[in-house]
């Protein structure tokens, strides 16, 4: 059975020693009854269709059961050589700070027989004092992070930046980082679990052991020069505004209040539709789900538009060609090359395609 309907998913939850529940009093999720939830996982290859035709079926097995209809073309090109779904979104609740980690690019991760990870975030919620470790506040050798881990001085050497609700941050494979405390935030990554935890502030688990530290793994994984950035949102239209963009993933918000049809081009890429805010009717193909705050749906490449009927806001993913699906279209609107290539933070994807 083809999809060519809104795919609505059941997500796999993750207990993490710095979670919380905010993603049950915040966005709604019916999370475990027990447990510091840290993470929900909403397009893992596990994560099952809960409505029409093809409830019970995994992600993963609909990529191997009909990749051309539910990733389109450049969905496809992105899950190779993994036949996989190429896209992670996730919530991540940080009632603590993270670990200082890094995630290796794609070169980097090749001989690991998986992808780099680069990734955005959106923030949701944060608390007055709120940050993100976005890398080394100056140049830096392994020789002196090493000292740094060796002395428990790597605070002095990371760079903070504060931030709060409805922020978005870029963070390409390889830059240093961390979600601080209080932040609960949407992730969108390339589809890879490889972390490497340079350093966990002192935590230890619920048997009173630290964490695993890979310290030569991250230090070989660094990118000093790499820095998280925030990106200032381009409006495309009253309805849907562009975040954050890289050759990996396109990341929009599209505000839906009443009713609003979208054209998508059919066999192109899929889209992942994250609602962040009230509800609303999703229909595409043949047929149609409700999604509300903290539910997730992929529209398969297949369908050609999708119309939204409610008050929503959502978060919206899918593999773009940056020419064609930012590039040309902002630039038509007036924007400039320099705001333009801002959107994919340091990872220079648009400067080629803008001219700088």
């Amino acid at each position: 059975m083809s999809a060519d309907y809104p795919l609505a998913l059941e997500p796999r939850y993750d207990e993490r020693p710095w979670g919380g529940r905010r993603l049950a009093t915040r966005l709604g999720k019916r999370l475990p009854d027990a447990g510091r939830i840290g993470e929900s996982w909403e397009t893992t290859g596990v994560a099952r269709v809960v409505n029409g035709p093809l409830a019970g079926a995994t992600l993963q097995e609909l990529v191997e059961r009909d990749p051309a209809g539910l990733l389109g073309e450049r969905g496809r090109a992105a899950s190779q050589p993994f036949n996989d779904f190429p896209l992670l979104a996730k919530f991540i609740d940080a009632e603590e700070t993270l670990s200082v980690q890094v995630h290796p690019d794609d070169e980097g991760a090749a001989p690991l027989g998986q992808r780099g990870k680069t990734e955005a975030w959106h923030i949701l919620d944060a608390t007055a004092e709120s940050f993100l470790i976005t890398g080394f506040q100056e140049p830096v050798t392994p020789e002196r992070v090493r000292l740094a881990l060796e002395r428990e001085e790597i605070g002095t050497l990371l760079e903070r930046l504060p931030v709060s609700a409805g922020d978005t941050v870029i963070v390409p494979a390889g830059t240093v980082h961390a979600i601080g405390a209080g932040v609960l935030l949407y992730e969108i990554q390339e589809s890879s679990d490889l972390t490497f935890r340079l350093y966990d502030w002192g935590r230890r688990d619920q048997q009173g052991r630290p964490r695993q530290l890979h310290v030569e793994e991250a230090l070989a994984a660094l990118r000093p020069d790499r820095h998280a950035r925030r990106t200032r949102p381009l409006e495309l239209d009253t309805d849907r505004t562009i975040l954050a963009a890289c050759r990996y993933f396109l990341l929009q918000r599209w505000a839906v209040t009443g009713s609003s049809a979208y054209e998508l081009e059919p066999g192109w890429t899929f889209h992942i539709l994250s609602c962040i805010q009230g509800q609303a009717r999703v229909t595409a193909g043949t047929g149609q789900t409700d999604i509300s705050a903290g539910q997730t749906a992929v529209l398969p490449a297949r369908v050609e538009g999708v119309t939204l009927e409610g008050a929503a806001t959502f978060l919206v993913s899918g593999v773009p060609d940056l020419e064609r699906d930012v590039a040309a279209p902002l630039l038509a609107k007036g924007y400039d090359a320099e705001a333009i290539a801002q959107l994919a933070g340091d990872t220079r994807d648009l400067d080629r395609l803008v001219g700088l």
